[in-house]
């Protein structure tokens, strides 16, 4: 089945993670695109005001019977694209779970998919998967190693999943599968560590050290989501917003404070905001407080047609009226 230009009312796509940020960010688009005839939901509920488009199908991820049920799910009804977005980017209290969900869930959507032979297949990533490290290339391009971040599972949950689906994508060279590493998304409606750190009144940072960071405005999210179901292209595709910011600059502009601490305090200070609930970077995640990790954002243009609307310092704006 072509989807790169299909007639009015032809498009039936499918959504996993339909609920999380990314589906709630996709939906809308799809609710209101005239070429997409039905949306099938594959997740745990049916998501809250979906329109008539919306047809649910209850599957967990994490279950043994999941690619079963997936398989059965895409076979029975083709669809043009799967949207596979069931990723978890708020506070993780149960890692385990969030192993489950991610890397086993995305082998029985990967399999699934293979098995009702889909022409196009789109998985959201970071591009925190990269790493910060003090000897990253001032751009990091989409052929760049994958470092991660070690002590993060959050992290290498997405480097596990990124190998998955490359290997997957060279076992099916017919089929589109485009991988969209996002720079942290920031907007009013997203729950990720980037908006827990800014939403903070006073946001500790790494006394001697001030790295350059990109953002991504929620509304760009979308749409580079959107334009995945048309794009002649596959593999992966770096998706940033307009320009760079130190973080110091980024607390500012979204109604924070920076508050250099020494690294032993810096330290204690996250673990303390973390075990009151506070909501900030976790500790895992401390190099990206540490060194730069900037992403080019020059294929995106070519392989999507997506140009960011929103400057970085937007982006982190629209977290003060949320």
């Amino acid at each position: 089945m072509d989807v790169s230009r299909p007639g009015k009312g032809r498009l039936r796509v499918a959504v996993t993670g339909a609920s999380g940020d990314y589906g709630r960010l996709l939906l809308s688009r799809l609710e209101q695109d005239p070429e997409v005839e039905s949306i099938l939901v594959l997740d745990v509920a049916r998501p809250q005001g979906a329109s008539a488009k919306v047809e649910f199908h209850r599957v967990d991820l994490t279950r043994y019977d999941a690619e079963s049920e997936l398989t059965d799910a895409l076979t029975e009804r083709p669809v043009h694209a799967l949207y596979h977005l069931a990723f978890l980017f708020g506070p993780i209290r149960n890692g385990s779970l969030a192993h489950e969900l991610e890397v086993i869930g995305t082998m029985n959507v990967l399999t699934a998919a293979g098995r009702s032979r889909l022409p196009r297949l789109v998985v959201p990533s970071l591009t925190a998967v990269y790493g910060a490290r003090g000897n990253n290339p001032a751009m990091l391009r989409e052929d760049s190693p994958l470092q991660g971040c070690p002590h993060s599972r959050f992290v290498t949950d997405k480097v596990e999943v990124e190998g998955q689906v490359r290997a997957f994508r060279e076992r099916h060279p017919d089929m589109r599968v485009l991988v969209l590493r996002f720079a942290p998304v920031l907007g009013p409606s997203v729950d990720n560590p980037a908006t827990r750190l800014l939403r903070n009144p006073v946001v500790p940072t790494l006394m001697g050290y001030d790295p350059l960071w990109q953002g991504l405005h929620e509304d760009d999210a979308a749409r580079a989501l959107h334009l995945a179901l048309r794009a002649e292209t596959s593999g992966e595709i770096n998706v940033v917003g307009r320009g760079v910011m130190p973080l110091s600059g980024l607390i500012h502009q979204a109604g924070a404070r920076p508050l250099p601490l020494p690294g032993p305090l810096f330290r204690a200070a996250l673990h303390t905001l973390d075990a009151v609930g506070a909501g900030t970077l976790p500790v895992a995640l401390l190099d990206y407080i540490h060194y730069s990790w900037v992403a080019d954002g020059e294929r995106a243009e070519s392989a999507l047609g997506f140009i960011p609307l929103h400057h970085v310092r937007d982006a982190a704006a629209a977290l003060k009226r949320s």
